[in-house]
């Protein structure tokens, strides 16, 4: 009696009906939060505590931070400005420097959730766009090498740069994947896929970063 095959698994952020009948899919991913969003967050809390200190001189609500409302006021007298109207110039600075923040981390937010990257026995397929979709694709026997670079700090959080290099037409290829979580597993799923297709057995693959 022949075995039952393993259920097909169904994708979860790739468009399922992308997928042709007979092709297994490997992985998916998104870039890590930590790429997109530690500098964005670090940026509005610290212009979001000045805003929140700045307020307080201005309103006169800084008995707690004494030292900052002198600060504003040995700087008023600098440029000879009341302390108050200075508070005030600031206090509307850091708030539109918040706001910035705010717009960049918009902005970083829908770049992260538009963005995946996908391993197929057949492809390696790049879907972007939130509401419609956008393919790119490489056939995986078109890949002729897979690079992984990682920096200390991204070594240490799990994620690096993925270049998969390709010949033959692909429409996607020699591009920098950034941020992508464990690099070296995406790295060796794209490379199993191509032994797996290659007629005349494993391809002979140029040496990527080793972990």
């Amino acid at each position: 009696m022949a075995a039952t095959p393993p259920p097909r698994a169904l994708p979860k952020l790739l468009k399922a009906t992308y997928l042709a009948d007979q092709e297994q899919l490997l992985e998916e991913t998104r870039a890590t939060a930590l790429y997109y969003f530690p500098g964005v967050i670090v940026w509005l809390v610290i212009w979001g505590l000045l805003a929140l200190a700045t307020a307080a001189v201005a309103y006169g609500t800084a008995g707690q931070i004494a030292q900052y409302a002198s600060a504003i006021g040995t700087v008023a007298g600098w440029v000879h400005m009341d302390a108050g109207t200075l508070a005030h110039y600031l206090f509307d600075l850091f708030l539109l420097l918040v706001l910035v923040g705010v717009i960049r981390l918009l902005v970083r937010y829908l770049r992260w959730i538009s963005t995946v990257y996908a391993v197929t026995t057949r492809r390696v397929i790049i879907q972007k766009g939130i509401f419609g979709h956008d393919f790119n694709e490489i056939p995986v026997l078109q890949v002729r090498g897979v690079d992984v670079h990682q920096s200390a700090g991204e070594r240490l959080l799990g994620y690096g740069t993925v270049r998969v290099s390709s010949e033959g037409g692909a429409q996607l290829g020699n591009e920098d994947w950034k941020g992508i979580p464990k690099p070296f597993r995406f790295q060796k799923l794209i490379e199993n896929a191509v032994a797996n297709l290659q007629p005349s057995g494993p391809v002979a693959w140029r040496p990527g970063v080793s972990p």
